[in-house]
């Protein structure tokens, strides 16, 4: 109690001028036909919201669709690709926010400007199917707030408060539908079953991004692999721990297999690319300046994906190509991190390395023989993706739409 009232009272100038700001917001009029979006606590261009939002601009002009971001960079590069992006709490971004009728965000609210967006329709895409468990089915990582907290935000700080009954969420499949709606406590009925934008990358012809040119080059006399480990205890671990003494073994194994082998961490854990070397000549670590801070654009020049509990592996099903899983620490994750929905070795069809050298065992057999597990991989696929189209932002638009 002591606690919580500290924390507030600290903060309370602002939240007294949020406080006014979504006032003020919730009396300005809405313009149904002007969208929000933001991503990834403001500070990247990715994802689900990145992939809706390229697609109304460019099949639906009569939506004015404005990006809001933290980080400058992310900025220039949204201003550079000519679409209308601003700064979160710059004047422009404060007035179109409170204007507008619908917000789009990939995480959260810090996606955007809280604040602002009284009265509007909000619609979380989230970020990845869920084998982990998340939000109220997290028992171990999320803190549900307290009566007395409830109280509080509910009372006086409202633009803090989440009633995700009254939000549209997403899914790839009726299966994780249900997931997602015990897990935001939100009716079944607001859940769309209707694939992730970012999945329509996977039936795009070009995607040009910086690195795209170096991985064809590559690929013509090697096979192209990557590494995505999930996050660690929300980016408070050093994940480079897991492979850092093993480089230069690896590098040499996997230059006699010709294979590249390309490493992306979470976004939680970039700041430890700086404990990793990078002249390596088979290992390439993907910084977000390589991809314009997108890493779905390269997916689909990629032979094979190695990963432990990602949902990264649910997208990559749709590509239909290996997947080698690192369940390297399991037992402490499970303890430590995240629950599963599910029994691991059910839905995650592939082989499951126990150390590197099982992980360089498995490369080899993925590159001479890519169709083993192919059936595995097309049944939890469908169990996973109900579409396998690139129609995904489409559909998301419809149903968005249609709310209005």
């Amino acid at each position: 109690m002591i606690k919580i009232g500290l924390r507030y009272l600290v903060k309370l100038p602002l939240y007294i001028f949020k406080d006014i700001i979504y006032f003020i917001s919730s009396i300005i009029p809405k313009n149904k036909n002007l969208w929000v979006f933001g991503a990834w606590f403001g500070e990247k261009y990715a994802d689900n919201s990145k992939y809706l939002f390229e697609y109304i601009n460019k099949n639906h002009p009569e939506i004015r669709t404005i990006w809001l971001t933290r980080n400058k960079d992310t900025l220039k590069l949204i201003i550079s690709k000519r679409y209308e992006a601003y700064l979160i709490y710059s004047l422009k971004g404060f007035l179109l926010s409170m204007r507008s009728k619908v917000t789009i965000v990939t995480v959260g609210l810090s996606d955007v400007n809280m604040a602002t967006i009284s009265n509007t329709q909000l619609v979380q895409l989230w970020h990845g199917t869920p084998l982990k468990k998340i939000m109220y089915d997290d028992r171990i990582t999320f803190k549900a707030p307290s009566r007395i907290k409830k109280f509080i935000i509910k009372g006086f700080f409202p633009f803090l408060w989440r009633d995700y009954s009254k939000y549209m969420l997403i899914a790839t499949s009726p299966e994780i539908q249900r997931v997602i709606s015990g897990a935001f406590k939100a009716p079944i009925c607001n859940v769309k079953v209707t694939g992730y934008p970012r999945n329509d990358v996977f039936f795009m012809k070009t995607v040009n991004v910086p690195i795209k040119s170096k991985l064809l080059f590559l690929r013509e006399n090697n096979k192209i692999g990557i590494y995505m480990p999930t996050h660690r205890r929300e980016g408070k671990f050093d994940i480079t721990s897991f492979f850092i003494n093993d480089i230069e073994f690896l590098n040499s194994q996997l230059k006699e297999l010709n294979t590249i082998l390309l490493v992306k961490l979470h976004y939680y854990h970039l700041k430890f690319l700086k404990n990793c070397y990078f002249n390596y000549s088979n290992i390439i670590f993907i910084k977000d300046e390589d991809i314009n801070q997108d890493i779905y654009s390269i997916l689909p020049n990629t032979d094979f994906l190695i990963t432990d509990y990602s949902s990264v592996y649910f997208d990559y099903l749709l590509l239909n190509k290996p997947i080698i899983f690192t369940p390297f620490d399991m037992e402490d994750y499970l303890k430590n991190d995240r629950e599963f929905y599910y029994n691991y070795d059910e839905v995650t069809p592939g082989p499951k390395a126990k150390n590197w050298n099982d992980v360089l065992m498995h490369i080899k057999e993925a590159v001479k023989n890519p169709k083993k597990y192919e059936i595995e991989r097309k049944k939890i696929c469908k169990l996973f993706n109900t579409y396998n189209d690139a129609n995904n932002s489409e559909r998301v638009f419809k149903e968005i739409y249609y709310r209005l």
